[in-house]
């Protein structure tokens, strides 16, 4: 056992402070003796999860600008998908560090942006770019923000609801844009669509059951 001079206790375990004090313990403890279990960080548990992550956003990046180089010279969008990767690391970071409201964080943090790059384009003279791009792309981030956010969280069937709801709303943005001929370029809001779809999709098979009767018991039936 260690003992702390500043409380008089003897402290189980191997520590490197006193629990209570918070005061440098000079002797050697028992890691045997421990009483508290240990209980690893999201980024403990899910390191190697994280790091196949981080590998496939490199690639991602690193070949876009490969593409951008040797084919598309005169345009940078490679810049606009390293930003992108960019941001939905940011966002993600922040969602795993306030776990709270994760929905609505999300919902603010793609309103915002929608409603600044929208605000932005009109002042250059309407080039129509945040409509043809940076709306669907930031809709589609969004999705991998909370499908990889589900994933380390370990979020509730309550959650998947809202989840459902949010997937449908990111998805029918682009369709709308597509529908009423407000889009120039029409690849990001028909990949937008379709990775709605897909979301939409895999929640329904893999987690329907369970939030049919989560609304079951909600709604009473």
């Amino acid at each position: 056992m260690q003992n702390c001079i500043h409380c008089k206790v003897r402290i189980k375990g191997e520590h490197i402070v006193c629990p209570l004090c918070a005061g440098i313990l000079e002797d050697k403890g028992n890691p045997k003796e421990d009483v508290y279990p240990h209980i690893p960080t999201i980024y403990q548990e899910f390191n190697m999860f994280i790091r196949i992550l981080i590998l496939v956003s490199i690639i991602g990046v690193v070949a876009s600008i490969a593409v951008n180089m040797i084919f598309t010279k005169e345009s940078f969008w490679s810049l606009l998908v390293a930003a992108g990767v960019m941001s939905m690391w940011i966002s993600l970071f922040f969602i795993i560090r306030n776990r709270n409201n994760i929905a609505k964080t999300i919902l603010w943090q793609v309103g915002i942006i929608s409603v600044l790059s929208v605000i932005w384009d009109r002042s250059m003279g309407w080039y129509n770019w945040s409509i043809d791009y940076v709306i669907p792309t930031v809709c589609v981030l969004a999705m991998i923000v909370m499908a990889v956010g589900a994933k380390i969280l370990k979020i509730g069937v309550r959650d998947l609801i809202i989840y459902l709801l949010i997937d449908a709303i990111f998805g029918f943005i682009p369709a709308i844009f597509i529908l009423f001929g407000w889009v120039n370029v029409l690849f990001p809001s028909v990949i937008c669509v379709a990775v709605s779809i897909i979301s939409l999709s895999a929640l329904i098979l893999f987690e329907g059951d369970n939030m049919k009767t989560e609304l079951n018991k909600r709604m009473h039936i």
